[in-house]
C-alpha cells in the first residue's frame, strides 16, 4: 500500500474522530465523570476545539484532493498542504500544552485530560495528524515563509486570549471563566510570559515541521 493511500485512511479516521469529538463536546456527552468548564457552543473559545476542528476540515480536504489526484494525476493544490501544515502545528501545540502543562495543574489529575472528547482532541487526533503529515503526505511543498503563516492562528488566538484576560482582570484576580488556561492566575506578567512561551514553542514547531517536510522523497 502506498504512503498516500495510508494517509487517506488516517485522514478519514481523523475526520470521523473529529465528528465524534465535536458531537461529544458540543452535545455534552460524557462517558467518564469530569468537571464541566464550558457548555455547548461556548467550547469554541478553547484553542483545543478550534485546532481539532481545523484538523478535521483539513483532513477532509486532503482526502478529497488526494482521491482526485489519484484519479486524474493532478497534484494536490498547494493551499491544501499549507492548511494541513497550519492544522498540524496547532494540534502539536495542543498536545504539548496539555501533556507538559495543563495535565499537571488540573485538580482532577493528569489522566482527566484524556477522557471523553478530550481523549480524541488531546491525544488521538493530534498524533494521527502528526504521523500523517510528517511521514505520509507529500514532501518539499513548503518554503521558509510558510513557517510564519503556520503560527498565524496561534498569534490571533493569543491576542484574543490576552484581550479577554485584560478586560476581565479585577483587583489583581480573574475568574477562571475568563482565564480558562490559568495563565493569569499569578498575575498579568505571568500571562504575557506564558503567551510568549507558547508563541515561541509554536514557531519552533512550525520550523521543525518545515524542516521535516524538506526531507528528500524516498
Amino acid at each position: 500500500m502506498s504512503k498516500q493511500n495510508v494517509a487517506i485512511i488516517l485522514n478519514i479516521i481523523v475526520v470521523v474522530l473529529t465528528i465524534l469529538g465535536s458531537i461529544m463536546c458540543f452535545g455534552e456527552i460524557y462517558f467518564a465523570q469530569t468537571k464541566v468548564v464550558a457548555h455547548g457552543i461556548v467550547n469554541l473559545k478553547f484553542f483545543t476545539v478550534q485546532s481539532n476542528i481545523l484538523g478535521g476540515l483539513t483532513a477532509l480536504l486532503y482526502v478529497i484532493y488526494a482521491i482526485i489526484s489519484k484519479r486524474t494525476g493532478k497534484a494536490i493544490p498547494k493551499v491544501v498542504h499549507i492548511l494541513r501544515f497550519v492544522a498540524c502545528i496547532d494540534l502539536v501545540i495542543t498536545f504539548l500544552v496539555v501533556a507538559l502543562f495543563l495535565g499537571f495543574i488540573t485538580d482532577e489529575g493528569y489522566l482527566s485530560m484524556y477522557v471523553n472528547a478530550n481523549l480524541l482532541f488531546h491525544l488521538l487526533i493530534p498524533v494521527l495528524t502528526f504521523v500523517s503529515f510528517v511521514f505520509l503526505e507529500e514532501k518539499n511543498v513548503l518554503t521558509i515563509k510558510h513557517t510564519f503563516w503556520g503560527v498565524l492562528h496561534l498569534v490571533l488566538y493569543s491576542i484574543f486570549y490576552l484581550v479577554v484576560v485584560l478586560t476581565h482582570f479585577n483587583g489583581g484576580t480573574i475568574d477562571l471563566k475568563y482565564d480558562w488556561y490559568a495563565f493569569a492566575q499569578r498575575g498579568l506578567l505571568i500571562a504575557f510570559v506564558c503567551a510568549f512561551v507558547v508563541l515561541s514553542l509554536g514557531y519552533f514547531v512550525s520550523w521543525l515541521l518545515y524542516k521535516l517536510n524538506k526531507q528528500k522523497k524516498d
